[in-house]
This record gives structure tokens, sequence and C-alpha cells, in this order.
């Protein structure tokens, strides 16, 4: 409170010129200098709201530069990029580079001259880069070398990008010396030597002089290089694994990869937009004989890219920020409101006295223009606050903390905009008072007129939202501004017809609440039926928090539950960024422990979208997932809601046809059979084009399947170091096809089925951490939240797979089981959840200040009716329970008008989740974490009750009458 009273005395000095010149704007800020109690409320509501935006702007902005940061060291001071079309793992072969290095290529001297050329070589830099995932440990360089059998050590890092690079070259293109906290880097003569990601060093306990095992193609013994260097890098995702730098001979030897390297990074000696077109043809053309299938893209459309994903973002974060300010503006309103009805016989003294209506209005907005200033100042560094938290507590999704300008600039403008709105119609309706009103003792009901008005715009707003969920919401480039606009009218819409709803639910929540606190019915409707609009605005304050949370967490449960995998999943897979050649099928058939499997490939390709101008953000890559039709039908069960697997099946096999989920037909309005209207132009398609090596190809459907989001499960195995969009687009083929059309032979994707008899673990089993047989278990053999059955079955299913990745020699290969899959990817959807749920949570906080602030008001405003009741024989508990019943009342009134806008926007959601994705998912509770968020809105209302109600029952009868 005297922080408050010193900010206020600030604002008054420094405006002190103001306040002398404007007579109405001194009689504002004395009515609110008198209720400091209820501006304390409103300052700290509009603060908090103001907050909310600076907080998510600057976490946003942390993100937005932390992907930047990393995208420019990722593609450096590159101007063109080289890789394999089928992904950025597979090889090409290392003399591309002097092929590209010196290419030359023709352009026109000039427009008017087309027939003219000039030669040029505009390559200035090439740097050459081979990226290995390989599994790897790190360990001081004492206990290496007091180890004699090298091969007992085990690897304690699954997954390690290891770059292999070209010292020469590398540092002309990505300034990696830059980044070096410790030692340095490597060079030319060094042999086994690395460089080490600082995150991977500080997990691992190790530093400069250190080792670092890699276990290559030959896993029996690891190699051991030495760290010479420690360099920062941040990682933008979850699934972007550590780095380490090493030269690119070194590599190609520890992988069995001599000759060959996963991409180029290009420097133009002019990186002009014609001289990045024509440079990108002269290197299709001159490497077109040595690696047919190369994909060269500019650096500047990469990073358009990961912009074009960011916005996207950008604008959810923006909306969810907004919810505290909404909330805000409620209980501003309600403020502002109630200090109008408490001083109608002032504002009539005024009309009395020659007070016009625009001078009401000016005395009314001059009380709100102070509170809209106090508040910003508060808010901005409370919303630095939050930030500098969500840094401490999420480092891995906020990043590092981030002051961003705009994003407070933003916060300031609602800030103020919202406070003036929230006196606008406290404002307004102090127009309608009129000299007469001096008079009366007591204060205005509200007319039918404004409630009856407020219900024709509620029934406008829903028709306006129902026409856009209907037609404007669907898969193209305008999706996001429609559906904020659907949320908004939302929200309008229950906001307007909250002071029917608090007026007809009264009659019901009342008389169970007056019962349930032991007071008189009368006594109790009188402050809540009887003040529909003051008690609504609080009331939509405890909505709009309730409602998110309510709509993130069923929209999170019924993603979860709707995404399922097919009925009949393989036990384990493996996943290969690399082409695993040679006879994989017949391979695992005789691998001890394995009873089925089936093997698959896949490439990156564009699936068509339908024809939409300025496509090109949603025309993603994906999936085309080439399988071997008999063996993997039977290992994965799939329904079929178009044709029949075996019919499918058949079709298949003759070459030329697909397999689509149910999401990719929706979205792309395809089917098994071709419907046309009856002009003849197709409403349903059969035919799907996939874009690869430079061309189109036609496939037909040949079965629409039940896999709800399969892109989610697909997309989490091609996870690469490079942010981007995924379309909802995979398709499943034949391997036979991708040999047979882009002379693709290979797997990429083993699924396999355990043959294990029941075992019970040995006595002594798990050995002792620290005893070299502990060396080659994993953290999950001594998780004691697992039994330690279940622990022994998961080493010997690890044991299995890793046999499997032995004899099919895919060391590169990672590996797992269908429900740590699924685990994995449920983990992260609920983390994403309860991180965005702290915004409505702050929404929730800002109501509970309104309910206090209206309880506090109210027992103000009653303090003679309080005082009459006490002499006539009222006691103080009855007193207590009253105001206290009034607050039980406007939580169950809040949390029911929450969780029914909460179940409403969840299941909008879920409508522009299968437009725009295809994801049609039904509307699944959770009510445990739902009955726990309305638990927790009614309860900040009691909470939010005690202290006006304590102070009621303390009132002092003789002194309150006396005052009356």
């Amino acid at each position: 409170m005297f922080i408050v009273e010193l900010i206020i005395a600030a604002i008054i000095v420094a405006t002190g010129v103001l306040v002398a010149r404007g007579p109405w704007l001194r009689l504002g800020l004395r009515n609110w200098q008198v209720k400091r109690v209820r501006t304390t409320g409103a300052i700290l509501a509009i603060a908090l709201g103001t907050g909310a935006v600076v907080w998510v702007s600057c976490c946003y902005e942390s993100v937005r530069r932390t992907v930047m940061t990393w995208a420019a060291g990722y593609v450096g001071s590159s101007h063109v990029s080289v890789q394999s079309s089928w992904g950025k793992y597979d090889t090409l072969p290392q003399r591309l580079v002097n092929k590209v290095e010196n290419l030359s290529i023709k352009i026109p001297i000039s427009d008017t001259k087309p027939r003219q050329f000039r030669e040029l070589q505009p390559i200035k830099y090439v740097a050459p880069l081979l990226v290995q995932r390989m599994p790897a440990a790190a360990l001081p360089a004492e206990e290496y070398d007091q180890t004699t059998d090298h091969r007992a050590f085990r690897p304690t890092m699954d997954d390690l990008d290891v770059n292999g690079i070209d010292p020469d070259r590398e540092f002309k293109v990505r300034d990696w010396e830059r980044r070096l906290v410790a030692g340095r880097m490597i060079g030319p003569d060094d042999d086994y030597a690395c460089v080490l990601e600082q995150s991977v060093a500080e997990e691992e306990h190790v530093g400069v002089g250190d080792m670092l095992l890699i276990w290559g193609y030959d896993d029996s013994e690891p190699v051991a290089l030495k760290i010479v260097g420690v360099i920062e890098r941040r990682r933008i995702a979850r699934f972007l694994k550590g780095v380490a730098l090493v030269r690119l001979p070194i590599l190609q030897q520890i992988c069995a990869r001599p000759g060959l390297i996963n991409s180029l990074d290009i420097v133009l000696k002019e990186p002009t937009q014609a001289m990045l077109m024509h440079t990108g043809r002269g290197i299709q053309n001159a490497v077109r004989g040595t690696a047919p299938n190369i994909l060269v893209r500019s650096a500047a459309a990469r990073q358009k890219h990961i912009e074009q994903a960011q916005s996207q973002q950008q604008a959810v974060l923006i909306l969810l920020s907004c919810v505290a300010m909404l909330t805000a503006l409620f209980i501003i309103l309600s403020t502002l409101s109630m200090g109008m009805v408490e001083r109608v016989t002032q504002l009539g003294l005024l009309r009395c006295v020659g007070a016009t209506r625009a001078q009401l209005v000016a005395l009314t907005l001059a009380e709100v223009l102070p509170l809209g200033i106090i508040g910003v100042l508060l808010g901005v560094p409370i919303g630095l606050g939050l930030t500098a938290l969500s840094v401490w507590f999420v480092p891995d999704y906020v990043g590092s903390f981030t002051i961003n300008a705009n994003g407070i600039s933003l916060a300031v403008l609602a800030g103020l905009i919202t406070s003036l709105v929230g006196g606008l119609l406290p404002a307004l309706a102090a127009t309608t008072v009129t000299p007469l009103e001096a008079t009366r003792p007591r204060a205005r009901r509200a007319g039918p007129l404004p409630m009856i008005t407020a219900l024709l715009i509620a029934a406008g707003a829903l028709v306006a939202q129902v026409i856009i969920m209907q037609r404007y919401i669907q898969r193209d480039l305008n999706f996001i501004q429609f559906a904020i606009a659907a949320v908004v009218l939302l929200y309008a819409v229950y906001a307007l017809v909250a002071p029917l709803l608090v007026w007809v639910a009264s009659r019901i929540v009342v008389p169970t609440t007056a019962l349930l606190v032991r007071v008189r019915l009368r006594l109790l409707q009188d402050q809540v039926g009887h003040a529909a609009w003051r008690s609504a605005g609080i009331v939509c304050g405890l909505m709009v928090g309730l409602s998110l949370i309510v709509a993130l967490v069923v929209f999170n449960q019924s993603f979860r539950t709707g995404w399922q995998f097919p009925k009949q999943f393989p036990e384990a897979y493996l996943w290969s960024y690399e082409q695993i050649t040679g006879p994989v099928a017949e391979t695992l058939e005789q691998t001890p422990g394995v009873k089925k499997a089936t093997v698959a490939n896949a490439v990156n390709v564009i699936v068509e979208e339908r024809p939409i101008f300025g496509e090109e953000i949603l025309r993603s890559f994906t999936w085309f997932l080439g399988i071997e039709p008999d063996s993997f039908l039977k290992l994965v069960r799939m329904e079929f809601i178009e044709g029949d697997e075996q019919t499918a099946r058949e079709l298949l096999r003759q070459g030329g046809h697909v397999i689509v989920a149910a999401d990719f037909a929706r979205t792309r309005k395809k089917g098994v059979e071709e419907v046309r209207d009856a002009e003849g132009r197709v409403i349903i398609g059969n035919t799907v084009r996939v874009w690869f090596n430079n061309r189109w190809e036609t496939f037909k459907i040949a079965g629409v399947i039940d896999s709800p989001a399969l892109d989610i499960a697909a997309n989490y195995f091609q996870v690469e170091s490079e942010s981007h969009v995924a379309a909802v687009g995979s398709v499943i083929g034949t391997n036979a096809d991708l040999q047979r059309l882009y002379n693709i032979d290979g797997a990429k994707l083993v699924l396999l089925n355990f043959n294990l008899p029941d075992e019970s673990p040995p006595a002594d089993w798990p050995p002792p951490l620290g005893t070299p047989a502990a060396r080659s278990l994993s953290h999950k053999s001594y998780d004691t939240s697992l039994s330690l059955e279940r622990r022994w079955e998961n080493y010997r299913e690890i044991q299995v797979l890793q046999r499997v990745k032995r004899h099919i020699h895919a060391p590169q290969a990672f590996y797992g089981t269908a429900r740590e899959l699924k685990d994995e990817i449920d983990a992260e959807l609920t983390n994403m959840t309860r991180l965005l749920s702290m915004v409505p949570s702050v929404a929730l906080l800002v109501a509970a200040i309104g309910v206090a602030n209206l309880m506090t008001a109210n027992v103000a405003s009653r303090t003679r009716q309080l005082a009459v009741m006490r002499a006539v024989g009222a006691t103080r508990g009855l007193v207590l329970r009253l105001v206290m019943g009034e607050a039980l009342v406007l939580g169950l009134l809040g949390s029911a008008m929450g969780l029914g806008l909460g179940m409403h926007l969840a299941w909008n959601i879920t409508i522009m989740t299968a437009r725009m994705w295809g994801y049609a998912i039904d509307v699944s509770v959770p009510w445990d974490i739902v009955g726990a968020a309305i638990a927790l809105t009614v309860g900040l209302c009691i909470l939010a009750g005690i202290g006006p109600a304590r102070h009621a029952s303390r009132t002092n009868v003789i002194a309150a009458l006396h005052v009356a």
C-alpha cells in the first residue's frame, strides 16, 4: 500500500500543472484517493494485465532470437546450401567440392542484350560438412588412462551429432571461434582431437584435456578423441542433440564414410538475387551426373521458412497474453461502475450547480487516467520479473532473458486503452444522471434496456462467430486471422450475456448458498441478483481465466487421446537417418529375440495442396513412407475408413498406389473413389501428386485409414536439426515404387515384436553403480520408479535392439519402444499445456483481486446497512457469513460460466484442428484437472472475501450509524 501511495504521489507531482488547471481532474483524483483499497485493486488488475503482455512478449522474443541466432549459426555466412533431397543425413560424394568451387556460369550482360553473355566464377568459398549422429561418452583423461581395456566403456549419450569439418574452409563460413569459451579450435594438423559443446561438457563433467569416446562403424571398441576446446551453442528444441567438431577425414574414418559428405555451404562473391538464381541452376547442371538428387536452397529461403513458422506461434501467444488484460478490463469496469453508482448523489448535485454531461464524462475519465498510468508503471517490471522467472524455471523452452521493446510498447498501449475502455461505460452512464438523483436516498437500479441491448449485440456476435466457424475456418493462409476472430467473438458473446446469466443463475445458486452459509435468502439475493451488472464484471473476470485453462487441458487430453497409434502397433522400432542397405529383412528373421519384423523406407516429399494463392507456407516437406505391403500390414493393424485391407494390399503390390490417413483425406478432399458434382467438377479426388527429385508423380489412393495425427509420430522420427513447418500429408506407398520411380533402395525404419521368454532377474542384477559392469547399463536400469522385473525386461529388450543394430550394420540408428515413444510425445504435449496455462493463471489472480475489490467496496457501501443489522441483533458471525456467501456465489457463477465457455472453446478448437490439420478428435475432459481448476477459482474467491468479511463483522455499530 505504501509503495502504491508513493507512486500515486509521484504521478500527482508529475502532472501538477494539469491538475492545477483542471478542476475535474482534481475532483477525479480526490475520488480515488479516498477509496484507496479499491483503487489499489484496480491498479493491480491493470498491472498484472500489462505484466502478462510484457511477459509473453519478452518470452516470445527470447525464443525468436534464440532460433534466429541458431539459424544464423547454422547457415553461417553461406548464401547457398547443397544437400541430398533425401534429407540432410544422406551422403554426397566429396568430389563435388572441387567441382562446385571451380564452377563457371554464363549470365546475360544486360536485359537489353539477352543473347550476349559473360562468363564468371561466382563461388568464393565452399565448406563441406559431414554430420553423423553417434553414441558417445565423455570422461576425465585420468580415468581413460587408468583403464587398459577400453572396450569396457559404454556410451552415456545415445545421440551426439559429430560434425566433420574442413577447418581451412569451415571457419570462413561459420564463426565457431567467436563461440569458443575454453581451449582452442581444431586445426588442419589435428588428428584425434575435437571441440565439444559446452552444455554437453557440463552434463558429462569434462573439459579441455579430457576425452570423448565415439562408437563408430566398429562398435566393439570406441575411438578416443581429445577435447581441445569448448564452444557455446544454443539448442532451439529438445530434439536437437549435442555437437562435437572433428576434422572431416577423421570422422569419415570413424564411421566408414570415405569420400562422403552430407552437405555443402557456399559463399558467393556477389550475393544478388540474380546471381543466386544463376548459380543454383549452374550447380544443378554441373553435378547432375555425379549427384542427380541434390537439393539447392538459398539461406534466405531457409530463414524465411523459419520466420513463417514463428509468425503463427506469435499470433497464438499474443492472443493468450490478452486474456489477463481482458480480465483487468472487467475488474476496472466493475470498480468504476460501483464508484459511479455510489456517487449518484454527488453527480446529481453537480448537475444541480450547472455541470454538463460532457463534464461528468470528463470527471469519470479523469479517475481512469492515473489508474492506467500507475498500473502500467507497475506492470512493466512485473512482466520483466515473470520473464526472468520463466528463464529460470524452463530455460529449455524460453532461452535467455530478453527485453522486447515492441512488446513493452504494446503492453503499455494495451494497459492505457484497457483503462480508458473500462471507464467508458461508467462515463456514459454518468451522463444519464439528472439533478433529481441528488434527492434519492439510494442508488438506482439499471433498467431492462441495457440488458436487452447487450443481448441483441450478443446475438449478432454469435451469428458472426458461427458464420466464421462454418465458412472461413479452413486450411488456407488466413486460418490464423479467422481463428483469432472466432475466439474473440466467442468471448464477447459470453461477456455480453453474463449479466442476464448472473440474474437468472442467482435464482438457483443464491438459495443454495444461503442455506449453506445459514443466512436469510433476501439478504444475500439483494447483493447479487439486484446488482447483476456489477456482479457480472467480476464473474466475467473469473470466467476468462478459468475458461482458457479448461480449454487448454481439455484440448490437450482430447489431442492425446485422439492421435493414438494404430490399434496394433509393433513393440519396438529402429530409425536411421541414413539408408540401411543389404538383406535387412532376412537378417531380422535370423536375429535371436525377434519374433516378427518389417522394414520401411522414408523420403521427404511435397504432397500437393488444393490450389491456393501463396500456398508455400502450407506446402511443407512431409513423408512418403515406403513399406513392404504383406509384412507391414500384418504387423501394423490399421482400421480402414475407405476401402479394405485386402484390396489395398493388392493395389500396393501393383504399384502406383498409396494409403492415406483420414486426416489427409479431410484436409485435401481425397478418397478412394472420385466424386463429381452435376457440372462435372471434382468434389473428392482419388489421386495424389507427390513432388520429389524435381518432378511430380501421380499415385492413386488404395485406402483411407483411421490413424489420426499420423504426422505427429512420423515427424517425431523426422526431427532434423532444422526448424520447419510440418504439413499434414504423410502417405504410405511401397519400397518397390521408391526403387522404380526414384532409384531408392534400402531401409530407414525397422518395426519389430520381441520373442523373449519369461525370465526372472538375476539376484545380483543390476550391479552396483560405479562398478565396471554398471557402465554397460543405462540409467533406466536404476530407475527405482519401475519394478525390478520391468527394468530387467527393458534391459533384455535393449540387448535385442542393440543386437539388431549390429547385425544390420546400422550403428547410427536409434531405437526405442512404442510405449516410450508415445509417453515422450504425451509428456511433451503436457509440458506445453502447463506452460500455456500459466498465462490464464495470471488472469485468475487478476480476477481474485477483483473479487476482493468488490467485496471491500460492498462492505464500504453497506456500512449503514450492516450497522443496522448489528443494532437489531445480527451477530458478527451472521455478517461474516453474509459477505462470504456473496463471494461464494460469485465464485460458483464465475466457475460455471468459465466451465461452459472453456468447453465451448475447446469444442471450437477441435473443429479448427480438423479443418486445418485434419485431426478429427472427440472432446475428452480430464475431470480431475478441470475440477481442480474450478476448486482453485472458487477457493480464490473465498480467500479474496475473507478480509472484507472480517472487516464487516468487526464494524463499530455506533460509529457506523453516526457516520451514516
